[in-house]
């Protein structure tokens, strides 16, 4: 056998053995099923995390308006203290701080996102983190929204197949004016 004949062979035995590890469980999306965790239905905690700078703007046209945020979430259940995936719906509320008549602050609902297992199941982490499993969540909240330099409260909430409801603190940010900042010069 030649060098050339060898090569070649060696070649094509890495292709089938790289073609047969990608295809565990016909799944084509890289999830197999020593990598797909299992969705838990036990949640019993819901913790949140946002970024320093957690504002997105989906805004096509260039304006560079804040209408997004992003945070991760993590769902905890009875069996261990990190995050899993949950067959349950996350809602993620958004409420505007406004100043009520007796001088303290009032919330009024702004907008609110729900999503089912599969709706979430893109924002699913691809690898476990020393934290667990999690969702890193985009959140778009559109148009028409009156929170641009305004003080905004997010509370994420757990609905359980069981009907019980798990909710996190609530996370009190400031939209910025402006917009997005995408070249890390900072926009004011």
């Amino acid at each position: 056998m030649s060098r050339r004949q060898l090569f070649l062979g060696r070649i094509a035995g890495a292709l089938i053995l790289w073609a047969a590890a990608g295809c565990v469980d016909g799944d084509s999306s890289g999830w197999g099923a020593q990598n797909d965790p299992s969705m838990e239905s036990n949640i019993i905690r819901v913790n949140k995390f946002f970024s320093a700078d957690p504002w997105l703007s989906f805004d096509g046209e260039g304006a560079g308006k804040v209408d997004g945020v992003r945070c991760t979430v993590y769902l905890e259940s009875a069996k261990q203290p990190k995050g899993v995936f949950g067959d349950g719906t996350i809602v993620v509320d958004m409420y505007r701080l406004d100043g009520a008549p007796s001088g303290g602050k009032m919330l009024t609902h702004v907008f609110k996102w729900e999503l089912s297992p599969q709706e979430a199941y893109p924002w699913r982490a691809k690898k476990e983190t020393m934290m667990g499993w999690g969702y890193g969540l985009r959140l778009n909240w559109g148009k028409g929204q009156d929170v641009a330099g305004r003080r905004v409260a997010f509370v994420v909430r757990y609905i359980r197949n069981d009907g019980r409801l798990i909710s996190s603190s609530r996370q009190v940010l400031k939209v910025p004016i402006r917009g997005v900042d995408r070249s890390g010069m900072g926009m004011h």
